[in-house]
């Protein structure tokens, strides 16, 4: 039981309500600069995801945004600016849902850009540009831009479009290769 103040007055609730009556708490710490907020809050997106597809409350796919590929249904090929959408939500740097690669470059275009892969930091905006052809020199089934935030260790937490979730990849793909990054600018916090 919890012995709660509501309007000067004391009430009790069981634990679960009590639970249920706090606000939820942030998987990120506010005081933190925001690339390391951004680290943060991509390096949870993998267990925060939820059973509809959200992340951090946004809506990360829906039918405009799935594909066929060789006769398999796949719900996220384009949801990875809805994913990086969320992470920037979560680090408490909100720059809306984003439905595009470009629209989420476009909001951060005053960020420096990172040209080298072995320069990238925790907390990068990672931009990936489609190969003309992937492994055993099949057609790749998408010929789109991608995007994710840097983790650290040669590694980024984006959309994974097999299965429409977010994942904790290595920044080399077979079907996209690394073009630039963005870093959070200093006087950003």
């Amino acid at each position: 039981m919890v012995l709660v103040l509501i309007a000067g007055s004391l009430a009790s609730l069981s634990a679960v309500q009590a639970s249920e009556a706090a606000p939820a708490r942030p998987l990120v710490q506010r005081d933190l600069p925001l690339a390391h907020r951004l680290a943060d809050a991509a390096s949870a997106a993998p267990s925060a995801v939820k059973e509809d597809g959200s992340l951090y409350g946004v809506q990360r796919w829906n039918a405009a945004t799935g594909r066929r590929y060789l006769g398999l249904r796949f719900p996220g090929l384009l949801s990875c600016a809805y994913t990086v959408s969320a992470i920037f939500r979560e680090a408490g740097h909100p720059i809306g849902n984003r439905a595009s690669v470009s629209s989420i470059d476009s909001a951060l275009s005053t960020w420096p850009k990172v040209r080298k892969t072995e320069d990238l930091k925790p907390g990068d905006v990672v931009f990936w540009k489609p190969r003309p052809a992937g492994a055993l020199g099949l057609k790749c089934p998408s010929d789109h831009w991608h995007v994710g935030v840097a983790v650290g260790d040669g590694k980024t937490v984006d959309n994974d479009w097999w299965s429409g979730k977010p994942v904790r990849h290595s920044i080399d793909r077979l079907c996209v290769t690394f073009a630039y990054a963005r870093r959070v600018p200093d006087t950003v916090r």
